[in-house]
């Protein structure tokens, strides 16, 4: 038998990801504000009467779990968004185009409060970054006046995956509700890797 050395640790120390700021807003902030609206508006009483009483020990625990999946849903929209950003800054492509839906789904997964945070938050990190200041400088400047305007861009982008993610998730439960039947995991994703 051969011995192979275990570089677990030693891989992960190499790894670098990307700035996750974000997730923290719409962990909290994001996730705060579906669940404000859902507990606000008893629209989902009847649904749960009628199929969920046996699976949630409450009423509150249902919300928890639907504003879960909805928070989930939102961030992978984001990291969805954010792949799409970095296939085009890889292939020197144009940034994506802004791909919003013609209409969502309540509970609105930004109101304009939380969609300021999380605006600010992904302006301050990739500002820093070092693959976004770059690409800018040698393929962007000419679509962008000024690096503000291209990573303002960036965030918008951003949103619409995080607006476009919460609904996707939405859907879905909406789907399960309509036969009262089990709800569909939504899982998160892994963190984003740098690849180069």
């Amino acid at each position: 038998m051969h011995f192979m050395p275990d570089t677990e640790d030693e891989d992960s120390a190499a790894e670098m990801f990307w700035p996750e700021g974000y997730k923290q807003v719409i962990r909290e902030d994001v996730r705060r504000a579906i669940a404000a609206q859902l507990s606000r508006k008893k629209r989902f009483r009847r649904v749960y009467r009628q199929g969920y009483r046996e699976r949630f020990s409450s009423y509150e625990d249902f919300l928890d779990k639907v504003a879960d999946m909805v928070t989930i849903g939102a961030e992978n929209g984001a990291d969805d968004a954010f792949d799409e950003i970095v296939d085009a800054l890889l292939e020197e492509e144009a940034l994506p185009e802004m791909c919003r839906y013609t209409g969502y789904f309540w509970p609105n997964a930004l109101p304009r409060d939380v969609r300021e945070d999380l605006h600010r938050v992904i302006v301050d990190e990739y500002s820093q970054d070092d693959v976004y200041s770059f690409a800018y400088s040698v393929g962007y400047k000419n679509d962008f006046s000024t690096f503000d305007e291209y990573i303002g861009r960036v965030a918008e982008l951003v949103e619409t995956g995080v607006m476009n993610g919460a609904n996707d998730a939405l859907e879905g439960i909406y789907r399960s509700f309509m036969e009262l039947g089990r709800l569909t995991p939504v899982r998160r994703y892994p963190r984003r890797l740098k690849m180069w």
